[in-house]
């Protein structure tokens, strides 16, 4: 099933933006970083880098999650977000007050996701297709394919169909 561990991985393995405050040659990455030339490097790799004090990480303005949440309304299939949405969303969670609006906007946007990706299983079902959804972010991949395998077991376990029917 899907475990906190492979969150936590997939949280250190996405892409943030920084910005170097020097040259600097990671020869055993095979990577080359310019002084004040923003790039996208590994999450792990940018808290290093911010913690010795070599670049700066990019902060992500909280407000982005209300914006995606309108536009995700509006929209019958999953939209493209960031890579970092749902860090982003952990850390609103962790640092906002309870009853915050940016907190209930927050879970509207995963809870939106969620409906999307359920629908889109109980169509495929009908449809007897297995097209993964567009814009999938990998958090979201993972729920998809765990809920998908579920629900085609049981309906090899309890109607006899197999997966290629």
């Amino acid at each position: 099933m899907i475990s906190m561990r492979m969150a936590r991985v997939l949280e250190e393995i996405q892409q943030v933006r920084i910005t170097p405050k020097r040259d600097l040659s990671l020869e055993r990455l095979g990577i080359r970083l310019f002084k004040d030339v923003e790039v996208d490097v590994p999450k792990w790799l940018a808290d290093i880098l911010a913690e010795e004090g070599l670049a700066e990480v990019e902060e992500v303005d909280w407000k982005i999650i209300s914006e995606k949440l309108y536009k995700e309304k509006v929209s019958l299939m999953p939209l493209e977000l960031p890579p970092y949405t749902y860090s982003l969303i952990r850390e609103i969670l962790e640092q906002s007050p309870e009853d915050s609006l940016i907190r209930r906007d927050a879970i509207s946007l995963v809870n939106k996701r969620i409906s999307k990706i359920l629908n889109h299983i109980r169509t495929s079902i009908a449809l007897t297709s297995k097209r993964t959804p567009k814009n999938l972010l990998p958090e979201e991949l993972i729920l998809y394919n765990a809920l998908r395998a579920v629900v085609d077991g049981w309906m090899s376990a309890f109607l006899g169909l197999r997966d290629d029917e």
